[in-house]
């Protein structure tokens, strides 16, 4: 059953069997939730706690919905889930997707009547489960307007209402991915010994130490610092246990932070190849990328020229960021020229206004690179242009960003 014949079946299944309430993505929605709880699903009963019992699957229904779980368990081990492709929010009318037929709020509401499904916690100020359920709380912004607006007064963003939803849209896929590698083996993690609190204490003072300093060179040396001192803690065996899901050991996360600070400093500094090979290994260590490897390095693609590379980045992470719109509209820029590239500068922009004023140097860079940011925001577009301007300068492509820019604006 190919996936078009799939999807439009099981659209009309659940329509029939939800008085018309639910749609394709709602179901697709529960199946996530399903699948990246804290306990493994089970495919037993699929569709429990999503429609009335009496709601029985026909034998093309059923086999209709046990290729689409073997796909989405397919795409979960590859750390790839996504939502389906009519899950979009419109540029035009983004308010419509607080409307019941919306695709997007049916794949959330879908998401919360699968989360519905988790298993109760038994400590809800456990540091795991209180992220597990700030990223539900991401996944089913769409599901009504209160709870949008919820979220949207809780993260105190400078943006507007609908450009926050905009936002908040091009996370989804790495929320949903992120919740496949929240301690799916928690058990396995008590039984682990804690680190010795004077030694992270010293750590993070040694990352404060880190982010004072202006030259790369010298918040490269507090990274080593904290690198060498943390490596022999963890044995190959230990990597081989948690290879693709390094972050899901929290006493890791310091040295995995650590070596993706390393890195940075390596782009900083010039150093090209090395930081190439640091990213890729932390690439191959978090499969979900939570260090956020992928937006440096994508730069980093671009500055090299290593269009491939890039492309395969851009078809791995497959999300709206200003990493990778910019630097997919730098690509489309080098090798087709201006006229293709266009459209993907216009994406880029939605992105994150504030870029071309940076890279083109019409708003003065910080001397620091910032340690927090918010997607859309000044900081997160001084940041890309800090990793970035390189990359637009060797391909000559800023005064093609400057002609664009003073285009649109008159």
């Amino acid at each position: 059953m190919n996936p078009a014949t799939r999807t439009r079946h099981l659209n009309q299944w659940i329509q029939s069997h939800s008085q018309q309430d639910m749609s394709y993505p709602a179901l697709h929605g529960f199946l996530c939730a399903r699948l990246t709880g804290p306990t493994a699903p089970d495919w037993q009963d699929p569709l429990a706690g999503l429609l009335p019992h009496d709601a029985t699957l026909d034998e093309k229904s059923a086999e209709a919905l046990h290729h689409l779980i073997a796909e989405l368990e397919a795409q979960a081990d590859d750390a790839q889930l996504a939502l389906p492709s009519q899950c979009r929010l419109s540029n035009e009318t983004p308010e419509q997707v607080f409307e019941q037929s919306h695709p997007l709020g049916q794949w959330s509401y879908g998401f919360s009547q699968g989360v519905a499904r988790w298993p109760t916690p038994t400590d809800l100020n456990d540091p795991a489960t209180r992220y597990r359920f700030s990223l539900v709380a991401e996944l089913c912004l769409f599901r009504d307007r209160p709870m949008a607006q919820m979220l949207y007064q809780a993260a105190a963003s400078e943006l507007p209402f609908l450009d926050f939803c905009k936002r908040q849209r091009q996370q989804m896929k790495t929320a949903l991915n992120l919740l496949l590698t929240l301690d799916q083996d928690e058990a396995q993690h008590e039984e682990e010994p804690l680190l010795d609190n004077e030694q992270t204490r010293q750590w993070q003072q040694w990352f404060e130490q880190a982010a004072q300093c202006r030259d790369p060179l010298a918040r490269l040396s507090w990274f080593d610092r904290i690198i060498a001192d943390a490596s022999p803690l963890f044995d190959e065996a230990f990597w081989q246990q948690h290879a693709g899901r390094g972050w899901s050991a929290p006493e890791a996360r310091p040295l995995i932070a650590a070596q993706a600070g390393r890195a940075d400093c390596l782009l900083r500094l010039g150093q090209q190849e090395q930081a190439r090979q640091a990213y890729l290994a932390l690439l191959d260590l978090c499969q979900a990328d939570e260090p956020g490897c992928r937006h440096p390095l994508s730069s980093l693609y671009a500055w090299q020229g290593d269009w491939a590379a890039l492309q395969g980045l851009l078809v791995r992470f497959n999300e709206a960021s200003c990493w990778l719109r910019y630097n997919k509209a730098l690509m489309v820029f080098a090798t087709e020229g201006e006229q293709a590239a266009q459209p993907h500068l216009a994406a880029a922009l939605d992105a994150n206004p504030h870029v071309p004023a940076t890279l083109l140097g019409q708003r003065r860079l910080p001397k620091q690179e910032p340690r927090h940011w918010q997607g859309g925001s000044r900081d997160e577009a001084a940041l890309y242009a800090l990793q970035s301007r390189e990359a637009w300068l060797a391909h000559n492509a800023l005064i093609w960003l400057r002609k664009s820019v003073n285009s649109k604006a008159s």
